[in-house]
C-alpha cells in the first residue's frame, strides 16, 4: 500500500510543477513526488487522496515497478480523465 502525505503548496515551487503556480502536490514515501494543477483538480468530482490512490495503483499496474518508480522519483504528474473535465462543463 502506497503511504500518501499532502504538501503545502507553496508557488515559489511552480519551477518544480512545470511552471504551475497551483499544484495538489503529495509525497509518496519510498518513492518521491505526484501532482496535479490545482485548477485540474478542482474539476474531479471528489478530488482527494483516495482518488489520487486510485490513480497510481491504476499506473504501477500500466507502468511496471521500475518505470512507476522512476516516474515519481522524477515527480509524477496527474490528469484528470476527459470524463471527469467534461462533468465539470
Amino acid at each position: 500500500m502506497l503511504e500518501l502525505t499532502r504538501e503545502v503548496p507553496d508557488t515559489q515551487l511552480a519551477a518544480s510543477f512545470d511552471g504551475e503556480p497551483m499544484v495538489q502536490a503529495f509525497s509518496v514515501v519510498g518513492f518521491g513526488v505526484v501532482w496535479i494543477p490545482t485548477s485540474e483538480a478542482m474539476r474531479v468530482p471528489g478530488f482527494g487522496r483516495p482518488w489520487v490512490l486510485g490513480q497510481l495503483t491504476a499506473l504501477r499496474r500500466e507502468l511496471g515497478e521500475d518505470e512507476f518508480a522512476r516516474a515519481l522519483a522524477c515527480g509524477l504528474r496527474l490528469y484528470a480523465s476527459v470524463p471527469e473535465l467534461a462533468l465539470a462543463a
